[in-house]
């Protein structure tokens, strides 16, 4: 196959125009839903508590919480002392240091945790499967 310097051209410029945005799109962070022991939080917050159950209608409480990470930051979905519904999505960085702390009314008591590369969200589930959604963009990160 024989190419013309034109088209041997044509095709780096292509090349070079393509590497731009798929370059960006694989260094973009992902917020990451993970699963760790509910006794390893970070220092807790005045008026806040951990409490993570087994599952939507069960009041027991779960050994392990979900975490989302994402560009470096951890969120921990908290519950509030006076027991009100909703969550506290508390974002640490890597010193366990509060970049956040963002009220989300509408669920209490985590259980679990779904993210979407669609819409760039995270979904917190909680007792009666009641749920709170935050944008990745509010957890905290850069």
């Amino acid at each position: 196959m024989r190419f013309s310097v034109s088209t041997s051209l044509a095709l780096c410029v292509l090349g070079a125009a393509l590497a731009a945005p798929l370059a960006a799109i694989a260094a973009d962070p992902v917020a990451i839903v993970v699963y760790v022991p509910a006794n390893s939080n970070p220092p807790v917050p005045a008026g806040l508590k951990v409490t993570c159950l087994k599952g939507p209608n069960v009041l027991a409480s779960s050994g392990k919480c979900p975490v989302v990470t994402y560009n470096g930051i951890t969120t921990w979905a908290y519950s509030y002392i006076d027991n009100r519904v909703s969550m506290a999505l508390v974002s640490y960085d890597s010193k366990n240091n509060v970049v956040a702390n963002v009220e989300k009314p509408g669920a209490r008591y985590v259980w679990n945790a779904t993210s979407s590369q669609v819409d760039r969200t995270v979904i917190f589930f909680g007792q009666s499967n009641q749920n709170v959604t935050a944008a990745w963009s509010s957890l905290g990160g850069p």
